[in-house]
């Protein structure tokens, strides 16, 4: 994303939270209830109808923080706003949607699971962790009451190495020095179980848990071998590297790859364009997309209205306009990849639109908001 769009959103996410705080005093308010006593509403101050959905966003700059932004403005819809067929927010009435600052998805589900927020962007991977208690999510248990409103834009997974490494694919990467991204985060995750899915444990290689911009630069000086970076298809992180040395990046093909996507639902094979990053050619790699997520408790017409809101016309002009590289989001793409069961007020919109014939059963609660065991394997 450009950074002129990258300001923008972050303007726009302050004014909302301003415009909140503003409209709070205004309407004499002393307290904004977040989900007490709301039978799993958003939280509400009463005395105009005025609701905020806080969403967590993630670090700032990164894909997941972009589209919980994307996702605050568009179901936002103050007091005072022109209508939808007026051309103005297509939002819920009296909702303001606060895209929350933190430091991943990781840190996002915890949030969500403790009810200290009402919804969180997070890849599908993690999202699926959390969802059935494995890796970093082994301690506090299964987070079996999320559920999903819909799958955003598309984030990718690529493997980096100086241009004149004599590395030739993932197995090469055994006993070298490999950064794996911040401890604990999403791009560690995920990097993690994509190499041990080629037989690479941790005492395979020699893991480095640095952000990317100081893994680069060990990139740069030769102190590490290669680095992971799990995110947009565009990098802005990967795009700056690769103007300041030469690199490649190794494919993530064949049959280990083929098994990957057959056997965990929420990855998709896809392709690096040749020349996105400079010097690059077309590469192969894995894809995942990002979930939006709520709570089980979350009433079915705020779920409704919530998914509605996203994919209403005018917001999704605004949403190609801000990522138009890969036009990652599409209503017919919306439950691709989603590693978590789906809330049944968003599974009652995407029925009425028609996108929900091939949905996996493990994704469909009953009448009753349960679930079966049958959800993606890993």
């Amino acid at each position: 994303m450009p950074a002129a769009t990258r300001r923008l959103l972050a303007r726009c996410a302050l004014l909302l939270g301003l415009a909140a705080i503003g409209a709070a005093v205004a309407f004499g308010l002393t307290r904004i209830g977040f989900g007490e006593g709301t039978g799993g509403k958003p939280g509400t101050a009463l005395a105009q109808d005025l609701s905020y959905f806080r969403i967590g966003a993630g670090a700032p700059g990164t894909p997941v923080s972009d589209l919980a932004g994307l996702v605050s403005g568009a179901i936002s819809n103050p007091p005072g706003s022109r209508s939808c067929e007026e051309g103005g927010s297509c939002g819920i009435p009296g909702m303001i949607g606060l895209a929350q600052t933190s430091t991943g998805s990781v840190d996002n589900l915890a949030l969500l699971r403790d009810g200290a927020i009402e919804s969180a962007v997070a890849q599908a991977d993690i999202a699926y962790l959390a969802f059935a208690g494995k890796d970093a999510f082994k301690k506090p248990g299964a987070a079996k009451d999320f559920r999903a409103i819909a799958g955003l834009g598309r984030i990718n997974v690529k493997i980096i190495l100086p241009a004149e490494s004599k590395i030739a694919d993932i197995a090469g990467l055994k006993g070298k020095k490999v950064n794996l991204g911040l401890e604990n985060s999403d791009n560690m995750l995920t990097a993690r179980q994509v190499l041990a899915h080629y037989g690479l444990t941790t005492k395979s290689y020699k893991g480095r848990y640095d952000d990317v911009a100081t893994a680069g630069e060990a990139l740069k000086a030769g102190k590490i071998d290669a680095m992971i970076v799990v995110d947009a298809p565009d990098s802005r992180d990967v795009t700056a590297l690769a103007e300041a040395m030469p690199i490649r990046l190794l494919p993530i093909v064949g049959e280990v790859a083929d098994k990957i996507v057959k056997s965990t639902p929420y990855y998709s094979a896809g392709a690096i364009s040749p020349e996105r990053f400079k010097g690059v050619g077309q590469t192969q790699t894995l894809e995942l997309v990002a979930v939006w997520l709520v709570s089980r408790s979350l009433d079915d017409e705020t779920a409704y209205e919530l998914t509605r809101a996203v994919w209403a016309m005018t917001s999704r002009r605004l949403q190609d306009q801000a990522l138009a590289s890969g036009r990652p989001l599409d209503l017919d793409l919306a439950l691709a990849g989603v590693s978590v069961p789906f809330h049944p007020g968003a599974l009652r919109y995407y029925d009425e639109k028609g996108v929900t014939r091939f949905l996996p059963a493990a994704l469909r609660p009953d009448k009753d908001g349960n679930v079966g065991e049958s959800a993606p394997t890993n």
